[in-house]
């Protein structure tokens, strides 16, 4: 066997891409999936569409290399989306709901004002400094949001009641994208998912490793339609040999996005960090083996769980970077791609005053304000569209300061170097300024998307492709950038910053 396959899929397309023992990627295909925007606040995929596009990269693959040189097949996805179809035909009955769709905002506010949710969060606020449970603390400060799949599955449900009958009577299966696909590839016979995806719809408890039944009898959300959960190497069967000219191709990883990425840059131990930008900027730090407790509310996820040993992560993100980018382009005509942002914003070494904050769809951590937008502060005739374009990209650099800075306080780890990957890491002056208000050094992958790498290294470590992680090769050609302003000029940006911040959380 001479090489591992990866299934990437993104918010807006899905790749295979074949990895040679080396880690040099050998083969690869591309094909779009752009969302469906049906009304405002709703983001969609048809499963079907989806579906196709993954038999199109895996068969552009397997043009190119035959399938019997591969020895497994991982997937990596965007997680927290989510369809439901029929158990006895597999037809889908949703598209998929995803993480980016805000439509069950009401739905959130109602959950979190919902007497028994409240009372139980109130009884973990008083017995979870006394009993020290890392569970009980973490409800006392959890509350619902649409980032949450459970949230967007109650909404569904209360809107569609005779298929919440159809749910409680065991008719219908849930799965987010690697569910999906898992699915699909084995003719049917596996409903399964991974630790790290199913910690990330919110409904999973990752403390107990199991769904929680807690949210399900408080929120009537039936548990049946859940699939099983394996580790993150797990055996999840084998391709359905119609599919693929007879190969029956070991599925032996399922990871969502973000913990692929960390695995792929290899932030194996406790306080690495590595930020992936993409459509969104997500910040993520492996703990170790025990979960950690976030007072501020970095969400507590699983990263991998690896042969029966669950590794643990805190994660923050901005939802919108990459598409910030895009809107940048088609709606406002500012500028098409990150390297073109990075060189329009590269005429001018200061914004002059100008403030950008990179909240379209609300501001997570550590403001939790969903009505907050996007919001520039400090035009004057003198603004052009390089003071723009690098005030946007001073923006996306403060919010991930401040979620870096918010780990080390939670952890108590003082953060010498973070890892960063995705589309929107290819700005110098992003990276530049990242490294300057974090005062950490910052170092880029030569591959822009480290996520299919993570979903190869963990199939390839599932059959001793690879016997174990000192194993993984080493990403040769890292960018490195290096903190080069002074203390007091770094504190003074950061204070002018959150103080402009003040005024857009005040209107909205």
């Amino acid at each position: 066997m001479k090489s591992v396959l990866a299934i990437d899929n993104g918010s807006s397309g899905i790749r295979a891409m074949l990895f040679n023992h080396g880690g040099e990627i050998v083969a690869r295909h591309y094909a779009k999936t752009p969302p469906i925007l049906p009304e405002p606040g709703a983001v969609e995929h048809d499963p079907e569409v989806l579906w196709q596009a993954l038999l199109t990269v895996v068969r552009g693959v397997l043009e190119d290399r035959p399938a019997e040189e591969i020895a497994a097949m991982g997937i990596t996805n965007q997680r927290g989306s989510f369809c439901l179809w029929e158990k006895e035909t597999g037809r889908p009955i949703t598209n998929f709901i995803s993480w980016a769709d805000v439509r069950g905002g009401d739905v959130a506010v109602a959950m979190n004002r919902n007497r028994w949710w409240r009372a139980l969060k109130a009884i973990s606020r008083v017995l979870g400094p006394i009993t020290r449970s890392k569970m009980l603390m973490t409800t006392a400060m959890v509350s619902f949001t649409t980032d949450h799949a459970t949230v967007r599955l109650k909404w569904f449900l209360d809107r569609n009641p005779e298929i919440q009958q159809r749910c409680e009577r065991g008719e219908i299966l849930f799965g987010t994208l690697d569910t999906w696909f898992i699915y699909k590839l084995t003719g049917g016979k596996e409903h399964l998912s991974d630790y790290g995806n199913a910690a990330a719809t919110g409904m999973f408890n990752p403390f107990q490793l199991r769904w929680n039944d807690v949210i399900g009898k408080l929120f009537d959300i039936p548990l049946e339609m859940f699939p099983d959960v394996r580790d993150t190497n797990g055996d999840f069967g084998v391709t359905d040999p119609a599919l693929f000219g007879g190969a029956k191709i070991p599925i032996r990883a399922s990871a969502g996005d973000q913990m692929a990425a960390l695995f792929g840059q290899q932030c194996f131990a406790p306080g690495d960090v590595k930020i992936s930008q993409g459509s969104g900027a997500f910040v993520d730090m492996t703990v170790g083996p025990k979960p950690r407790l976030s007072r501020r509310g970095l969400l507590p996820l699983i990263a991998w769980s690896l042969d029966g040993q669950p590794t643990y992560m805190l994660e923050g993100y901005v939802a919108t970077a990459g598409t910030l980018v895009d809107w940048l382009g088609h709606g406002l005509g500012l500028s098409d791609t990150p390297a073109v942002l990075n060189e329009l914003a590269a005429q001018t070494e200061d914004t002059e005053g100008v403030f950008f904050f990179p909240t379209p769809s609300g501001i997570r951590f550590p403001y939790y304000n969903p009505k907050a937008r996007a919001s520039i502060l400090g035009l004057s005739l003198a603004t052009s569209r390089r003071h723009v374009a690098r005030a946007v990209l001073e923006g996306i650099a403060l919010r991930l300061h401040e979620i870096l800075d918010g780990m080390q306080q939670d952890t108590g780890i003082r953060l010498q170097s973070v890892k960063v990957d995705g589309g929107v890491s290819q700005s110098d002056i992003l990276l530049q300024t990242l490294a300057n208000f974090a005062s950490v050094t910052v170092e880029r992958a030569p591959e822009a998307d480290m996520t299919a790498t993570g979903a190869a290294y963990f199939a390839g470590l599932a059959v001793g492709f690879w016997k174990s992680i000192d194993e993984l090769p080493k990403m040769p050609g890292y960018t490195v950038f290096t903190p080069a302003i002074d203390e007091q000029t770094r504190a003074r940006k950061v204070k002018e910053w959150r103080r402009a911040l003040q005024h857009v959380l005040k209107i909205t």
